[in-house]
């Protein structure tokens, strides 16, 4: 290609790079903006301070360090597509990637057993059958929810596991994930974002306290 032409190709490629980039990252913060707004319904269940800040322009990570029985402290991370990068957006949206909420909790006190319940066409969950069975976890079949996996380590009550994807599922989003481990965090769970225009926060993290109750009264 003639010099006199590459540049002006460069130029373009450039503009549309950073302009795509800009135009990416306004728009996740816009989003994360409507999502602080629609936690203030929500958080103050888990505890009454709350920080946040942004991990680059994809993560919103709020923080609970005091928060109310039966948790310790808590975070919600907020992961949204990575709308700042084209192709990457792209790639990531064929493997099924959409906004997520995390929600991660220290107990207060260590749960007796350990279990998974996972989506695995997630994309967070994508090794986590594979890494499972290595572990030798007993699977526990979930004919109502047949989209879902269950294993449990040799101490569970699998009793409490439809117990737990009944609450998780009215959580008015998406169920990823449910994790319960010893070590931390004791309680973790994925969702895909609600629409925010027409769900309330609140039932969501009311559902999320009867969760970690159900933990410890096993």
């Amino acid at each position: 290609m003639p010099e006199e032409f590459l540049l002006p190709v460069v130029m373009t490629i450039a503009v549309a790079v950073l302009g795509s980039f800009a135009l990416g990252t306004q728009w996740n913060v816009r989003k994360g903006d409507q999502v602080l707004r629609w936690l203030t319904e929500g958080l103050p269940l888990i505890g009454e301070r709350t920080t946040y800040r942004w991990l680059g322009s994809s993560v919103l990570e709020l923080k609970i360090a005091k928060a109310n029985a039966p948790f310790r402290n808590a975070e919600t991370l907020v992961v949204f597509e990575p709308r700042d990068i084209l192709l990457l957006w792209w790639w990531s949206r064929l493997r099924g990637r959409r906004d997520l909420m995390i929600f991660r909790a220290q107990l207060i006190a260590a749960p007796g057993f350990e279990l998974e319940i996972f989506d695995p066409t997630a994309w967070t969950t994508h090794q986590s059958e594979r890494d499972l069975k290595n572990k030798q976890w007993t699977q526990f079949d979930l004919p109502a929810n047949p989209t879902l996996r269950a294993y449990h380590s040799a101490k569970a009550d699998p009793t409490l596991i439809p117990r737990l994807v009944n609450l998780a599922t009215h959580l008015d989003g998406t169920l990823a994930r449910i994790s319960v481990h010893r070590d931390l965090p004791n309680l973790e769970i994925h969702w895909r974002l609600p629409d925010l225009k027409t769900k309330s926060a609140h039932d969501p993290f009311v559902k999320l306290q009867q969760i970690a109750a159900e933990i410890l009264r096993r």
